[in-house]
């Protein structure tokens, strides 16, 4: 008997089904507001490279993964994420984007996370939400601590799609979401792709961005 190929719904998550990016966010999550502050200054050689093209886009997220994350022990990055992805998403969750993904669900659609974001955080939001799958940035782990590298290709552009065709094999992707130039594969590779349709975001949000980075909606 044949098994009936899944059909996909892919969805970027950073600016889709969030109004914010959790990459940044996730980085001041674990180093707090004085420290993230910190850090970012002594990315700031790394960001006017990288603006220049000097760098690639893969070796400016490895600098920046390496100044916040080098050797912090696996176990501790991990309880951070679980710790992150329960605060945070519910503050930056679009209502829109929560709607569009259970409407899929509520077909029978195979719902997938695809994000260049890192999957530890994502993966319990996901969970939480219904959503088995999540194709994202990994990161690579030596002697049970974090080498401050990403493990494989940054989850982004053609590496989207390569990466759900290693997974669903041919399996049509019926829908996929995204918000940057970072999805145009993926959306290029979808039966029908959506651009920037998922825009719902709080009156305030401009407001509860700052109260995230410098406030104290995160500890």
């Amino acid at each position: 008997m044949q098994t009936e190929k899944p059909k996909i719904a892919a969805f970027d998550v950073d600016g889709t089904l969030t109004f914010t990016d959790s990459f940044l966010l996730f980085l001041r999550f674990v180093s707090g507001r004085w420290f993230f502050l910190l850090n970012m200054i002594k990315l700031l050689p790394v960001f006017l490279v990288y603006g220049v093209r000097l760098i690639s886009r893969d070796e400016a997220k490895n600098r920046i993964l390496s100044v916040f994350l080098k050797n912090m022990p696996q176990e501790k990055y991990l309880r951070k994420c679980q710790e992150f992805a329960q605060i945070a998403y519910p503050i930056i969750a679009r209502a829109d984007g929560l709607s569009c993904l259970k409407s899929h669900q509520g077909i029978g659609d195979v719902v997938v996370f695809v994000s260049a974001s890192l999957e530890d955080y994502l993966i319990p939001w996901a969970h939480s939400l219904g959503v088995k799958h999540v194709i994202a940035t990994k990161m690579e782990v030596k002697n049970g601590k974090l080498t401050g590298k990403m493990a494989g290709a940054n989850c982004r552009a053609q590496e989207k799609v390569n990466r759900i065709r290693a997974i669903f094999g041919d399996a049509e992707i019926v829908a996929a979401y995204g918000d940057s130039r970072g999805d145009k594969e993926m959306l290029a590779a979808s039966h029908t792709p959506y651009y920037r349709k998922l825009v719902d975001e709080p009156a305030e949000a401009n407001r509860i961005k700052r109260a995230l980075y410098w406030g104290n909606l995160l500890v």
